[in-house]
């Protein structure tokens, strides 16, 4: 008998983490047997103490779902906030599995690899990086550069109103060491590898970049223009972002280096999301696109952000892959 295993997919909650345990509620009535959450978990507040609490919502509701859960950061998370609210209710949850310590999960036909973090942070300090001679790890920023995290220094730094944060370190290349199995392997990391077409593809981007090279997200830049201006035509929006110093583009932003360690490992599996227009986008390594519910050896899905509604459910059978995109308002009748 072929083993069947349905993982619910939750990432990129942004605006209202009371919107976890409805969502929760939908993956396990629609067959969900484990959770996956893949980053953005946590949102800056105006407060320490409120970032936690926001955190503290969406891991205590899944740490009562009594499903077998795996949490890990992307873009947006801090360590400060993040680390300790996790360590709390994993205190408090068996079922809630940080994949800093589990990187690494074997179930029959197939592996779990995670990847925490993000390669593009936005105020967030978990890293990915390519750089080897980086080893993972918890470093120091400072004006020298990072070093390995010292609590002497930290405290020095703290009352020399110095200190600037945290850095988690990530380093992808650890990929080689627990991607035994190409062929079994799922990768779970909330950005995705490079793609070459953005007709479709997991990793495209639509943005403003300043001319210091900085992006903000293109929605928000559109937002900004119409509510000064009102309801302006496309171009306009494009000629009036320029006249402020921001090229509306659209691309593929998804990570090079990942691409090339995929293509060396024999990974053609990968769940990712960070990327809020190309939510609920899945395909294969051509970019041709996969049909929900249709078994493959080949899957890059984007499970869709869940500030927009969006989440869905990976299935694995006899090694290979499905996946369901599930939209909450069509549930939630």
């Amino acid at each position: 008998m072929v083993n069947e295993t349905k993982y619910g997919v939750i990432s990129d909650v942004h605006h209202d983490p009371s919107i976890v345990p409805v969502t929760i509620d939908v993956l396990k009535k629609l067959g969900a047997e484990k959770l996956i959450l893949n980053g953005d978990i946590g949102e800056r507040q105006k407060s320490s103490q409120a970032s936690q609490d926001y955190v503290a919502v969406i891991l205590d509701a899944v740490g009562k779902s009594g499903l077998e859960s795996y949490v890990q950061p992307g873009s947006q998370e801090t360590f400060g906030v993040f680390q300790p609210v996790l360590e709390h209710f994993k205190g408090k949850h068996s079922n809630l599995i940080d994949t800093f310590k589990t990187q690494k999960v074997e179930n029959g036909d197939h592996h779990l690899v995670f990847l925490p973090g993000s390669d593009f942070v936005c105020g967030g300090e978990y890293q990915i990086g390519s750089n080897e001679k980086i080893p993972s790890g918890l470093y120091i920023p400072t004006e020298q550069g990072i070093m390995p995290y010292d609590p002497k220094v930290h405290q020095a730094l703290m009352a020399q109103g110095q200190f600037r944060g945290l850095l988690q370190y990530v380093n992808m290349h650890d990929l080689k060491r627990l991607v035994n199995d190409g062929e079994k392997t799922v990768v779970v990391c909330h950005v995705p590898r490079k793609f070459d077409s953005v007709d479709g593809a997991v990793d495209v981007a639509y943005f403003g970049e300043k001319t210091d090279g900085s992006v903000i997200p293109g929605v928000a830049v559109e937002g900004m223009i119409r509510k000064q201006y009102g309801n302006v035509s496309d171009d306009e929006i494009r000629l009036i972002a320029a006249s402020n110093g921001l090229t509306l583009k659209e691309e593929n932003r998804g990570n090079e280096d990942l691409r090339n360690l995929y293509a060396e490992l024999g990974v053609t599996k990968s769940i990712s999301g960070h990327f809020h227009e190309s939510g609920h986008r899945a395909h294969d390594g051509r970019v041709n696109p996969i049909q929900q519910g249709t078994l493959v050896d080949e899957l890059y899905w984007n499970s869709g952000q869940l500030d927009l509604g969006q989440t869905g459910i990976l299935t694995v059978s006899g090694g290979k892959v499905s996946y369901q995109n599930v939209k909450l308002q069509d549930h939630l009748k």
